[in-house]
C-alpha cells in the first residue's frame, strides 16, 4: 500500500481529479463499524486501494459511489462532486452516538499519472495539488476502462448493485450483515434472477441523450449510466440494458 508520504515525493507527472471527486476523512473508534453497517462490501486496511464501494438506500437501489482509502487509523472517502453535500449529510444524520467525526478536507488530492492509460485503481492521493485537471471525458474513461459505473447526481437511487454488474466484479458482500438495501440485494441474489446488465455502447453522432435518461437503441429500451464521451476515439456511454435471454 502507498503511504501519503511516498505519494507525495513522487517525480511523475500528475494529473488532479478535484474537479470530479470531493474527498472525506472519517475518523473515530467506531469508523471500522460505521462503514460496515453502510457499505455494499467490508473493507480493510490490507486491501488494494482505492477501494471500490457503494451505499444504497432502503430500496437496493445506489445512493453513492465511493472509493476508500485507509491511512493509519483514518478513512477517507472519494464522491461524486455533484453528490457531496447530500454525502456529507447523509453520513451525519446516520452517526447517531457513534465515535465517528466527518471532514470534507482538502489536505489530500485524488490524482491519476496517465489520463490515456490509468484505470479507477491507479487514483492515488497526494499532498502535493496538481496544477493540471483532468477532463470530464477523461475522468470517465477511468471507469469505462475499468467496467466500473460512477453514481452521480443524474443517476442516484437509479440502479441496483447487480444491474451495474458489480456482482460480476465480486464488489457485493452477501455474508456481511445488515447495511441499508441487502434484503432486496440478497433476495435477488439467491432466489431472483438478474435480467439487466451494465454495458458499454457506442453512440450516434447525433444524440443529445444525457447521464440517466432512458432511451431506445436499436429498438431496445436502455438507460444512460454516465455521460456520452469520446473514447477511444468514438462517441460511447454506459447503459444498463436488459440481459440477452439464454
Amino acid at each position: 500500500m502507498y503511504s501519503i508520504h511516498q505519494l507525495s515525493k513522487s517525480r511523475q507527472p500528475m494529473f488532479s481529479l478535484e474537479k470530479h471527486l470531493v474527498l472525506f476523512s472519517l475518523s473515530g473508534r467506531d469508523v471500522a463499524a460505521f462503514l460496515q453497517n453502510q457499505t455494499i462490501n467490508a473493507f480493510g486496511s490490507e486491501m488494494p486501494q482505492p477501494h471500490y464501494t457503494a451505499i444504497c438506500n432502503a430500496k437496493g437501489r445506489i445512493l453513492f459511489s465511493l472509493l476508500l482509502w485507509q491511512q493509519a487509523d483514518d478513512v477517507y472517502l472519494a464522491v461524486d462532486q455533484s453528490l457531496a453535500e447530500q454525502f456529507e449529510q447523509y453520513i451525519r444524520m446516520r452517526i447517531f452516538r457513534m465515535a465517528v467525526k466527518v471532514t470534507r478536507t482538502t489536505a489530500l488530492s485524488p490524482v491519476i499519472t496517465e489520463t490515456e492509460q490509468d484505470l479507477v485503481k491507479h487514483i492515488r492521493l497526494v499532498t502535493d495539488a496538481s496544477e493540471k485537471s483532468v477532463e470530464s471525458d477523461q475522468f470517465w474513461a477511468l471507469f469505462f476502462r475499468a467496467e466500473l459505473p460512477w453514481i452521480t447526481q443524474q443517476t442516484s437511487e437509479q440502479f441496483i448493485p447487480q444491474h451495474l454488474s458489480l456482482d460480476q466484479h465480486q464488489l457485493i458482500d452477501y455474508q456481511k450483515g445488515c447495511y441499508p438495501g441487502q434484503e432486496i440485494i440478497a433476495r435477488l441474489h439467491f432466489i431472483g434472477r438478474n435480467k439487466k446488465t451494465l454495458a458499454l455502447q457506442y453512440m450516434p453522432a447525433d444524440t443529445t441523450a444525457k447521464n440517466g435518461e432512458k432511451v431506445t437503441i436499436n429498438d431496445n429500451p436502455v438507460q444512460l449510466c454516465s455521460p456520452i464521451i469520446n473514447f477511444n476515439g468514438q462517441l460511447c456511454a454506459q447503459i444498463v440494458k436488459n440481459r440477452a435471454e439464454p
